[in-house]
């Protein structure tokens, strides 16, 4: 069992068990999620607003969530071109850190930025193709 918090995103996940990828989420209550794998296994619950359900000098001793991925698994997370992660590093919209010769991002920040982001604009959602209006009615 591992418990993460990011204070940033004000958001605790604690994950019961790896299982077999996550398939479905719940939401039983305003910011209360349950995820569970293909076998219908609990896997993690996560808080929103974790500073409401848990008292902050709990929240204060959990550490923060690491999980670093390159500029092509943001991409492949975000829909946004590894280039235009490369980007926003240099004019400093998202942190990241260099190693070697790779940048990496904290995927909480990829999902933060993205989150901030005006919804004009976004790419379609993973999975569902864009609708192109007609030149020419049908």
């Amino acid at each position: 069992m591992k418990t993460t918090y990011d204070p940033k995103a004000d958001a605790m996940a604690i994950e019961l068990s790896s299982g077999k990828g996550r398939v479905r989420t719940l939401e039983v209550r305003p910011g209360v999620h349950l995820d569970f794998d293909e076998d219908e296994r609990l896997v993690t619950i996560e808080l929103l607003d974790a500073s409401f359900h848990v008292p902050k000098d709990v929240l204060a001793k959990i550490a923060a969530p690491s999980n670093p991925v390159t500029l092509e698994e943001a991409e492949k997370e975000s829909g946004l071109s590894a280039s235009t992660w490369r980007v926003m590093l240099n004019n400093g919209r998202v942190r990241g850190k260099k190693v070697g010769s790779v940048w990496t991002i904290e995927l909480a920040d990829v999902w933060n930025y993205l989150e901030s982001r005006d919804a004009r604009g976004r790419p379609a959602a993973k999975g569902k193709a864009r609708r192109r209006k007609s030149k020419h009615p049908a």
